[in-house]
C-alpha cells in the first residue's frame, strides 16, 4: 500500500464529495483510493493533526503528504498529465488562498451530510475505512 496513491478528504463535505466523484469518475486506470479523514485509514496513515483538519483535501502519494492546492495539483497532474503544463497558470499561492477561502465556507456554501460518503458499489473496492 506503500506505492498507492490515497485520497483522504471529509466525508460530510458535499464539496469534497462530489470533487472524489469527479474524480473516481475520470480514473480509469484505478490509481486512486480513496479514505474519510475521519475514518481509521486516516487515523493510521496521518498525524492526528492531519487527520482533525477538516478543511483541507490530504493526498498521500508514494508516502509523501500533500495539502490544499499542491495536493489537488498533484491529483490533477495524475488524472491528466498531458495537461499539466496547465496546472502553473494561477500562481500557487493564489491557488491556496482560494482554496482556503472556499474551504471554509464549504458547509454554507455546498452544506453538510450528517453521516460519511457513502461509496456506491462500483467505488466500494476503492474506498478504505
Amino acid at each position: 500500500m506503500q506505492n498507492q496513491y490515497i485520497i483522504f478528504f471529509d466525508g460530510q463535505c458535499n464539496l469534497c464529495d462530489r470533487f472524489i466523484g469527479f474524480v473516481f469518475k475520470r480514473d480509469s486506470k484505478r490509481q486512486f483510493f480513496y479514505a474519510p479523514l475521519q475514518g481509521q485509514t486516516a487515523k493510521q496513515k496521518l498525524t492526528i493533526e492531519e487527520a482533525r483538519n477538516l478543511k483541507s483535501i490530504i493526498f498521500l502519494q508514494k508516502g509523501t503528504v500533500l495539502k490544499e492546492a499542491p495536493a489537488i495539483q498533484a491529483i490533477m497532474k495524475q488524472l491528466y498529465p498531458r495537461w499539466s503544463f496547465m496546472i502553473p497558470i494561477l500562481s500557487l499561492g493564489m491557488f491556496n488562498f482560494l482554496y482556503r477561502f472556499i474551504a471554509r465556507k464549504r458547509y454554507t456554501l455546498f452544506g453538510k451530510k450528517d453521516k460519511l460518503y457513502q461509496p456506491s458499489e462500483e467505488q466500494k473496492k476503492y474506498f478504505l475505512p
